[in-house]
């Protein structure tokens, strides 16, 4: 019963409600909304669950492998055989000297034209003082019979390979005949007539270039 002059007081039934929020995450993701109710009031629990999937591809390829026996060349050896070559010491290398592989042949000292030449070999630089040979000259000294011979094909020092050329009483020495400047190889010398002495018509030999 109410009171006469009390305004009445109504309380509503529902209580205050309390709501906490708990978020988890792993390799899955929770998410849970709890309502704690109170007297009256219905609960509702909503959970919502997310799953994350990760393909992962492999790919698998053939592996090739190359298997060969190791690359073998076999060829014949070449064998590469050089002459033994002679340096005449005026720029002239080689076996082939023509006719100046003996008389004539480069030299600087007697001994080397006492090893081609034998016994009482030379090695002379120039005639008379005036005319220049070239890198030595291997020869012997030899005697002209008379002042009127210029040419003695009988030399027992020089015949029979080479010929006793000069003027008796001032040049006489062993050279050989030629009848062509290739027969003459060696730098600064060619196929000529005696100088100052020859004629046209006379005997040429291996001896000094004129330039």
């Amino acid at each position: 019963m109410a009171l006469a002059g009390c305004l009445p007081v109504y309380t509503d039934g529902t209580s205050a409600t309390t709501t906490a929020t708990t978020t988890t995450t792993d390799t899955g993701t929770t998410t849970g909304t709890s309502t704690e109710p109170t007297a009256g009031t219905p609960t509702t629990t909503t959970s919502t669950s997310t799953t994350t999937t990760t393909e992962t591809t492999t790919t698998t390829g053939d592996t090739t492998t190359t298997t060969g026996e190791p690359a073998t060349a076999t060829g014949e050896s070449t064998t590469s055989t050089t002459a033994d070559s002679t340096t005449t010491g005026d720029g002239t290398t080689g076996t082939d000297l023509g006719k100046m592989s003996e008389w004539g042949h480069a030299c600087q000292l007697d001994d080397e034209c006492a090893d081609i030449l034998g016994a009482g070999a030379v090695c002379i630089t120039d005639i008379l003082m005036f005319y220049e040979l070239p890198g030595g000259y291997c020869t012997k000294n030899c005697e002209l019979p008379d002042a009127m011979t210029f040419y003695d094909y009988a030399s027992p020092t020089c015949a029979p390979d080479a010929v006793c050329i000069g003027a008796m009483g001032f040049f006489g020495a062993c050279a050989v005949e030629c009848t062509d400047d290739s027969e003459c190889p060696r730098e600064g010398y060619e196929c000529r007539i005696l100088p100052q002495i020859g004629q046209p018509g006379d005997p040429k030999f291996c001896l000094m270039s004129d330039a």
